[in-house]
């Protein structure tokens, strides 16, 4: 993205999660179509399932929209930071939603493990399931595209909820087929457990950066690094004292103690301290929502 500040770039960001979200609610109508219409048709109901679980996808997109309206980075009396702590909250919800997805899947494992149903080839059923992996993986890749651009974590945890939509769709695949020569479904039941153990595992990566997000842990180094680097080089300011960083939402706070030569006016104080501020501010690798910086006055070597 182009060097813009923080502001101007979440409202392009918006705009671009709202995009995704709307699209990949598009898609989940015509997979939960598809799914419940051939699933009830031939009875099978780890299909029906399958679209009652993209289903519930409508809801989590839903959730997205609502999010992009309510995360709003403006202030305002009782929100003097704006709200993208929201969008942490949103992500910590999709990361509790996967992880009950797994639960659920580990039950319906379980319980194909110890008494397995008779199952047998469906050519109609086998499109509908490849169909869903198709869009599903399509989907994560859109998804993954625009939050590695925007470097928004929910559209991360969107996509990958896609992503584990379309590993429970090749576990059916994987049942529907196998069927067709052991006569049962115990293979689909395997594979829903391994799936579910995946599933877990990106539940839990999505789930800690949200929660350090909420809990306002330092950004990292290397962005820590970078903040002194930048500040360092605005002229005027002969060293960065002290640096404090705290992690909101997408985006950093930041409070930066510099040293300045003590011999010059509060006003030039003011100014160096003020473009120390713009440019960080105005950077948007570095995502710097506010920086407050505070003068420290230096004895230069004219003052020996």
């Amino acid at each position: 993205m182009d060097k813009q500040d923080y502001m101007s770039q979440q409202s392009g960001v918006a705009k671009i999660v709202l995009k995704v979200a709307i699209i990949g609610i598009f898609a989940n109508i015509i997979l939960v179509s598809s799914k419940v219409i051939v699933g009830s048709i031939f009875g099978n109901l780890a299909v029906i399932s399958d679209g009652v679980h993209s289903a519930a996808d409508l809801i989590t997109q839903l959730f997205v929209i609502i999010a992009v309206f309510i995360s709003s980075p403006k202030r305002d009396k009782k929100h003097n930071y704006g709200h993208e702590k929201i969008e942490s909250l949103m992500v910590m919800f999709f990361a509790l939603f996967l992880s009950g997805v797994a639960g659920l899947f580990i039950w319906q494992g379980i319980q194909g493990i110890i008494s397995p149903d008779y199952s047998e080839l469906n050519w109609y059923l086998i499109g509908v399931v490849i169909l869903t992996i198709v869009v599903k993986e399509a989907l994560f890749w859109y998804g993954m595209h625009h939050a590695k651009r925007t470097r928004s974590q929910m559209l991360k945890a969107d996509a990958w909820h896609s992503r584990a939509d379309s590993l429970t769709s090749i576990a059916v695949l994987i049942g529907l087929v196998c069927s067709a020569f052991i006569g049962t479904n115990i293979v689909e039941s395997i594979a829903v457990l391994v799936v579910a153990v995946f599933i877990l595992r990106v539940a839990f990566n999505i789930l800690k950066p949200a929660i350090n997000q909420l809990i306002d842990r330092a950004a990292d180094k290397n962005d820590e690094d970078k903040i002194v680097e930048t500040a360092s080089s605005v002229n005027g300011v002969i060293k960065v004292d002290e640096i404090r960083t705290r992690l909101f939402g997408s985006a950093i706070l930041v409070d930066l103690d510099i040293h300045v030569d003590g011999k010059l006016s509060v006003e030039q104080g003011h100014d160096i301290a003020q473009a120390v501020q713009n440019k960080l501010e105005s950077d948007s690798d570095l995502r710097i929502k506010h920086c407050n910086v505070h003068v420290n006055p230096c004895k230069c070597d004219h003052d020996k």
